[in-house]
């Protein structure tokens, strides 16, 4: 896809249909677009409240697709949170939303896949015991799992 200006005439519901037209935006990252392009408060709260009411903006289901796309990426809770909380979503919901659609054990398994992903290039270090489960756990916590999902899967695995 093309990095291409948007033209702007018309109304904020028109340029915010237009965005997304292309991808899914929080509604704290739209209202930033709008205020951006200096479109009066009173529009924008129309629109945003109108794109609210058609199901264009949806903070949940936006988080719930970063959560699934995340899951798939390998990616650990820690990160998850931050990526959601990054794309204007609020924290105590991204939380929520997490705890609800990411239990402890399927990050266990998602670990686990990630390590043993991981593994196969650092078999060069394999003689050191010592650099190779720190470069394991460097890399996982990269990821944004927990220090105690990780060491919990470092000791069942107990890479010798």
């Amino acid at each position: 896809m093309s990095k291409r200006k948007l033209k702007t005439t018309g109304t904020p519901l028109d340029y915010s249909l237009k965005l997304l037209s292309i991808k899914s935006y929080s509604e704290k990252s739209m209202l930033g677009k709008m205020i951006r392009k200096k479109f009066s408060t009173n529009e924008i709260a129309q629109a945003v409240k109108k794109l609210k009411e058609y199901g264009y903006i949806n903070d949940e289901a936006l988080a719930e697709g970063l959560i699934k796309s995340g899951k798939g990426k390998l990616t650990g809770r820690i990160k998850l949170s931050y990526d959601i909380y990054k794309k204007g979503i609020n924290k105590q919901l991204a939380d929520e939303l997490i705890d609800k659609f990411y239990t402890k054990e399927e990050e266990k398994d998602i670990a686990l896949k990630a390590l043993n992903k991981k593994t196969v290039s650092l078999i060069k270090y394999k003689e050191n015991n010592l650099i190779f489960k720190k470069r394991l756990y460097d890399f996982l916590q990269r990821k944004g799992f927990s220090s105690d999902v990780i060491e919990g899967i470092l000791d069942i695995n107990s890479i010798d």
